[in-house]
């Protein structure tokens, strides 16, 4: 049930991360209208594109520990960068000679707009004085500015400086000290005016400044705080007029909206209603246009805002240029007119073999969009692929540029018009189950909008990632993909996960990818079936080997269900329940009495990272004794951490069953098509280039599972490779006071583990086909025979026939 959030946290830092899913309570936009179906006219938005030749200045015969670069500002002659970083130092340094300026990078890239190249790049270690740092830069009419930080380690206090530099010298103009007292977080235009956000970090309810600058240059500070309430950003500022402005500030209890006056300072609390219309789900970085409209990125394009109209609308959309998606959802808006814009941003160096990404940025891209007169795709009809945020791995990227470019006919166009961020507050949650019960009614309610709208001809022809919408498991919804993919051959491929992900003999979501949840332990320990444990089997198993204290840490009634789900192809079959079957009153029973009621709080857990269960974080659970670990396994990384933590166990157990099946698979990446597509076999053709080798190997390449074993294996040993030579999975581990913590095993991977986690894969035959509705009934329904209040028949009927009553309305 945590599959969508451990797929995103991997790609993201803590804070970051933590932010993200504090969102979840912002407004959820509307769906929108679809374009599948349309025809592509001459006039159909499109925008050519230019890429600059970007040189950092880094010097690439030394080795870097990290660096980053920053858009500085921009005007009709130059783009101005700043990159920040540190060579790495050597192991024997000497300490009594060390020189800061010797590991720092920190260069200015100047770039001509004429002709697209670095023309110039200034090293700002020959300007350092003492231990100063560049935080940051703005270039503004031509004028460009560095701002300097140092600190004074006796008085704990930090001195600002701004040093004006000369473009054509790189030489330090004017030096003035600033009395700003932090790093700005965002900037934003109002008229002549000019307000920037700083985080005060400092005390027990974080909260900002906005420093507002004036047009005769006179500055103000004021405060936006909340005494009970943290404030984590400043979304934006838009303009009501030249003076006045709308704060939009995010904070542990939701959106705040405030009304600014910039002339005097005030600021004023104003009614949320009076913003309804605005869609706050994406909202985090602004450009203030000269239109007075205000642009802002979404991982699907560029939305504007017309505060006057009271509208938040797409104004551009990843597709409709030449360029992969997923190098655009990095970028931001550094320019924008109706006709033209600037994006810009880092290249990140993904590790497939690390759980978050290496965030050390391998390239700087700076990209020209212009309108084109006239789209290259006229004539062509609009196949829509809906991606929850837009998002697409960058393998099914390309493929959908190939896809567009080679079809005659067809062009696909991703949308995010289902934006399924929930109506809950992560504020208000406060467990595993806490956390489950609301992913569960989020989903059912997309999964019903969904549905109605594909009945309605509404719809999009093609749905990235809708697996645990079992609801649109029919063909009244989605197609059946297996004409498309045909007989494959189940030595190059895991054909038992696609025989898992059939619902009725039917393939209606295709697992690009996918994961595998269970038990990782030592294969000693599996019941008689060798690949998983009965119930009488695991209650052994819980008692003498993991001393009563289960790694499944949900609470009775969500443990049942997820146990219902791993069998529910006994207990649901074409459209009819049957809660009669003796196997479900096993599960009832075994969860009764070995679960506790509920899951553990987060603030007494086993947490991580403020808040979330290990197991939300990182996809594992591992028990206190070392011996094993609920996994959601997706990936090399934790498989090969899994063994790392358990001393060396491989074996993924199916989780307690009747029959003692193996791990249950889950559908990481997939695609479904609708049923009432304009043309259904046009979407099957994107479908099959999806299983090609070219495909399936790029994905595995991320590290994640896919369908062809040859990719599988090749990227697997790849894997041993990588952490043999780096000597663990985990090496990089500090303690409170920053010092290494050496790998707790010296463990040599090798391809008989790759061998280990193939048979794994193997020995799934069933997939975790989630219905968010029907787990709902059964969360609802279970609770007085697990609290006592009722017997088992009783509330199996009740629930038999609720969960009936759902499937005959689906019809």
């Amino acid at each position: 049930m945590k599959r969508t959030m451990t797929k995103a946290v991997t790609a993201l830092l803590a804070l970051s991360m933590v932010l993200s899913v504090a969102s979840c309570g912002k407004k959820k936009g509307a769906a929108g209208k679809s374009n599948g179906g349309k025809k592509i006219s001459d006039d159909t938005p499109w925008f050519d594109t230019q890429f600059y030749d970007v040189d950092q200045g880094v010097d690439e015969s030394r080795e870097s520990e990290y660096t980053f670069s920053s858009f500085v500002g921009a005007d009709d002659k130059y783009i101005i960068l700043l990159t920040n970083g540190n060579y790495k130092m050597p192991d024997n340094i000497d300490w009594s000679n060390y020189n800061y300026a010797d590991y720092s990078i920190s260069i200015l890239s100047i770039l001509d707009r004429a002709t697209k190249k670095t023309v110039k790049t200034i090293d700002l270690n020959t300007i350092l004085e003492g231990d100063e740092y560049a935080e940051s830069a703005r270039y503004i009419n031509g004028k460009l500015t560095v701002i300097f930080t140092s600190y004074d380690m006796n008085s704990m206090g930090m001195t600002v400086r701004e040093k004006d530099i000369d473009l054509t010298t790189g030489n330090v103009t004017e030096v003035r000290d600033s009395e700003d007292e932090g790093v700005f977080q965002k900037s934003f235009k109002v008229g002549d005016y000019t307000v920037d956000s700083e985080a005060n970090w400092n005390n027990e309810k974080t909260f900002f400044y906005l420093n507002i600058t004036a047009p005769d240059g006179s500055k103000q500070r004021i405060e936006v705080k909340d005494e009970l309430k943290s404030i984590y950003e400043v979304s934006a500022v838009i303009p009501l007029s030249d003076s006045t402005a709308l704060v939009i500030a995010y904070k542990e209890s939701g959106d705040a909206y405030y009304e600014l006056d910039l002339k005097t300072g005030k600021l004023t609390v104003t009614d949320s209603k009076d913003y309804e219309w605005l869609d706050l789900s994406t909202l985090y970085t602004t450009l203030n246009g000269t239109d007075g409209k205000v642009y802002y990125t979404t991982p699907a394009g560029i939305s504007q805002i017309d505060v006057k109209a009271k509208t938040d609308e797409e104004m551009f959309n990843y597709s409709w240029c030449n360029v992969n998606r997923n190098i655009l959802t990095n970028l931001q808006i550094a320019e924008v007119s109706e006709d033209a814009f600037l994006l810009v941003g880092s290249q990140y160096d993904i590790n497939p073999f690390s759980q978050m990404a290496d965030f050390n940025d391998f390239g700087y891209n700076v990209i020209e969009f212009t309108r084109a007169d006239k789209n290259p795709h006229a004539g062509k009809t609009i196949l829509e692929l809906y991606s929850s945020y837009g998002y697409t791995d960058s393998k099914i990227a390309d493929a959908i540029l190939e896809y567009n470019e080679k079809n005659g006919d067809y062009y696909i166009e991703v949308k995010d018009r289902y934006k399924n961020t929930g109506t809950f507050d992560y504020s208000d949650l406060s467990s595993d189950d806490d956390m489950d019960t609301a992913l569960l009614n989020s989903n059912a309610e997309l999964s019903n909008k969904l549905a109605m709208d594909i009945m309605n001809g509404e719809g999009p022809d093609m749905l990235m990632d809708v697996s645990s919408y079992g609801q649109l498991n029919s063909t009244e919804y989605l197609a059946d993909l297996m004409p498309y993919i045909g007989n494959l051959d189940s030595n190059k491929y895991f054909t038992n996960i696609l025989d898992a992900a059939k619902v009725d003999g039917k393939l209606y979501n295709l697992p690009i990818s996918f994961n595998v949840e269970g038990i990782q332990t030592d294969a000693k320990y599996a019941g008689a079936s060798g690949v998983g444990f009965t119930t009488e089997e695991y209650e052994k198993f819980l008692k003498e080997t993991l001393n009563g204290t289960d790694i499944i840490s949900s609470g009775q009634a969500m443990y049942f269900a997820k146990l219902f789900n791993s069998m529910s192809y006994k207990f649901i079959k074409n459209g009819k329940a049957d809660f009669s079957d003796p196997d479900i009153e096993k599960l009832a029973e075994f969860v009764k009495d070995n679960v506790q009621p509920q899951s553990t709080s987060w603030d007494e857990g086993d947490t991580d990272l403020g808040g979330y269960s290990t197991y939300a974080i990182y996809g594992y659970n591992a028990s206190e004794n070392g011996l094993a670990m609920y996994t959601d396994c997706g990936n090399y990384y934790l498989y090969f951490r899994g063994i790392e933590l358990l001393n060396g166990a491989t074996a993924i157990l199916g989780i307690p069953s009747t029959d003692g099946h193996g791990p249950i698979a889950g559908q990481y990446t997939s695609i479904a098509v609708s049923s009432q597509s304009s043309n259904v076999d046009a979407c099957g053709e994107f479908v099959k280039m999806l299983m090609s080798d070219e495909v399936q190997e790029g994905i595995a390449e991320t590290g994640c599972f896919v369908l062809n074993r040859e990719a599988f294996r090749k990227v697997g040993n790849e894997a041993v490779a990588y952490y043999n030579k780096q000597g663990g999975v985990e090496v990089n581990q500090y303690d409170d006071y920053g010092n290494p913590i050496p790998p707790k095993n010296t463990l040599k991977f090798s391809e008989a583990q790759v061998d280990a986690l193939e048979n794994i894969i193997l020995a799934c035959t069933a997939m975790d086909t989630e219905d968010a509705a029907i787990n709902l009934i059964l969360v609802e329904e279970m609770q007085p025979y697990f609290a006592g209040q009722k017997d088992l028949k009783s509330v199996l009927n009740v629930a038999q026939d609720r969960v009936q009553k759902v499937l005959d309305e689906r019809g």
